[in-house]
């Protein structure tokens, strides 16, 4: 049986440099910079924010168990949402839930904020939510995946592809068609 060769880096290694600010950093600063990251995309997929907040508490204890597996060459963005999408596919699995109401999408509940002074906006980013919500549901699973790791993650297109473990090409035409879809069935409804 063979040994792994473990690549050495030097400081002008390029692919050091790129990932520099990853190198060094620990479990509690990477956890404090990821967090809301991770909850928002998590309360976009599942029928609640308590749900939501359980899960993203399975993906960061699951995170540190492992984070002495983590390559930190590669990018902890990649790493976590991987860990967090597949939090989500296990969670689906387990309860057979589909994802949350239109009320509890985004950012939460209202519980959250205080808008008593501003009912038009509420009604209005309601109307919002439930119709984005509505069409969302209309896409294929693959679009929802790629759009709410996107821009519910805030993820680039190559830690998207590295998440889902798919081709860079791959997703940018899933997202392309998802929002081109987004987008008809937003005019079709006149909304857009």
């Amino acid at each position: 049986m063979g040994m792994a060769i473990k690549k050495e880096h030097t400081a002008e290694d390029p692919e050091m440099i790129q990932n520099e600010s990853y190198e060094d950093r620990d479990f509690s600063e990477l956890y404090d910079e990821y967090f809301d990251r991770i909850n928002r995309y998590l309360r976009s997929r599942v029928h609640n924010m308590w749900d939501a907040d359980d899960l993203t508490t399975v993906v960061f204890m699951k995170a540190l168990e492992k984070f002495h597996q983590y390559d930190r060459r590669n990018l902890f963005a990649s790493w976590i949402f991987r860990i967090a999408h597949n939090t989500f596919i296990d969670y689906l699995r387990k309860v057979k839930e589909y994802p949350m109401e239109p009320g509890e999408w985004m950012n939460g509940s209202h519980e959250d904020h205080d808008d008593t002074w501003q009912p038009e906006k509420n009604l209005l980013n309601d109307e919002q939510v439930y119709f984005l919500h509505e069409k969302m549901e209309q896409l294929t699973q693959d679009q929802r995946d790629v759009l709410s790791l996107r821009y519910f993650g805030d993820l680039k297109i190559s830690q998207v592809a590295e998440v889902l473990g798919k081709t860079e090409s791959s997703v940018k035409m899933i997202s392309h068609r998802g929002l081109r879809q987004l987008q008809k069935l937003y005019e079709m409804e006149g909304q857009g």
